[in-house]
């Protein structure tokens, strides 16, 4: 296999990310009304923590040291308040509204990314992060007027801890490994999650949970966390968190095609121009302009086999 093709499937693995996430939105809403916020958290991070252990525990155990906790403490940390504030968020606002504003880690990746790992930031980049802010406004203005809420709030909140995430994670991945960086991002969200459940939720509500509840339950356990920590923590290791928090914009968009037969959420005439407008942005961040530097840089890293 060629290195472009290589990259070419290291990025589309972010793509499948995107979609699984995209879809995992609305089904994150629908368990919700079958279990409380932070219990829903506790069960899926802890099935998928089982998941990987059960199959990769001799790997993890030794891709995990000593000299790789600090960063792996500050990735996971990061990781789980990203989730416990996407999860506040779907409470409080609609799906496709929480799905796109949590795709704006786009703009504070490159600038993480620049103090963080000392890359600049390309220009081109700098323009479609600004088409894409200008679709995000149109899309807050779903509903005729802008606006901002909590449920909206906890989505920026996310967005600015999935950009710690991802940048800390593009810097230790290749150190740590990842396997284990998924096992552990899945065991400490489980932990954080659990106990938030035991001070705020009532347990009672875990004898209580339908069939239907422990679907959504399943699904996002492995592909939510399972399938798409294991897609991103490889992509990672080949590909800039930039182009992956850009690529991220994509997510909103399976996110906002899957909630109109799952929730009956639809888009206003300037949703959807504000979701073309990140579509556009996107596609000139990470395709056009900006190609052939990036292709450079990350083709030189790939392996020479797979």
């Amino acid at each position: 296999m060629k290195n472009n093709q290589k990259l070419y499937m290291y990025k589309s693995f972010i793509l499948l990310q995107c979609l699984i996430w995209g879809i995992g939105n609305p089904i994150t809403k629908i368990c919700l009304n079958s279990v409380t916020p932070f219990y829903s958290l506790t069960i899926r991070f802890t099935l998928a923590f089982l998941v990987f252990i059960l199959l990769f525990r001799k790997k993890i155990i030794k891709d995990i040291t000593k000299e790789s906790l600090p960063g792996l403490f500050i990735i996971c940390l990061f990781n789980a308040v990203s989730f416990i504030f996407s999860t506040l968020s779907l409470l409080a606002t609609a799906a496709n509204i929480s799905g796109f504003l949590m795709a704006l880690s786009v703009v504070f990746t490159p600038f993480l990314s620049a103090v963080v790992l000392k890359k600049k930031t390309n220009i081109h980049v700098v323009g479609a992060i600004a088409i894409v802010v200008v679709g995000m406004y149109f899309l807050c203005g779903n509903s005729g007027r802008f606006q901002f809420g909590m449920g909206e709030f906890f989505a920026l909140l996310s967005s600015v801890s999935l950009a710690v995430t991802l940048t800390y994670s593009s810097k230790y991945v290749c150190s740590i490994g990842p396997m284990a960086l998924s096992t552990a991002q899945a065991g400490l969200t489980a932990l954080i999650s659990l106990v938030f459940a035991l001070f705020f939720e009532d347990s009672t509500i875990l004898f209580s949970i339908p069939a239907s509840g422990w679907g959504t339950l399943i699904y996002l356990a492995l592909g939510c966390t399972c399938i798409a920590y294991m897609l991103q923590n490889h992509a990672l290791k080949q590909v800039s968190a930039v182009f992956v928090s850009l690529s991220f914009c994509m997510e909103p968009i399976f996110t906002a095609i899957a909630s109109y037969p799952l929730l009956g959420e639809t888009l206003s005439v300037k949703g959807i121009l504000g979701a073309i407008l990140i579509i556009i942005g996107t596609v000139i961040a990470s395709i056009l302009p900006s190609y052939k530097e990036e292709a450079i840089e990350e083709i030189a890293k790939l392996p020479d086999s797979i």
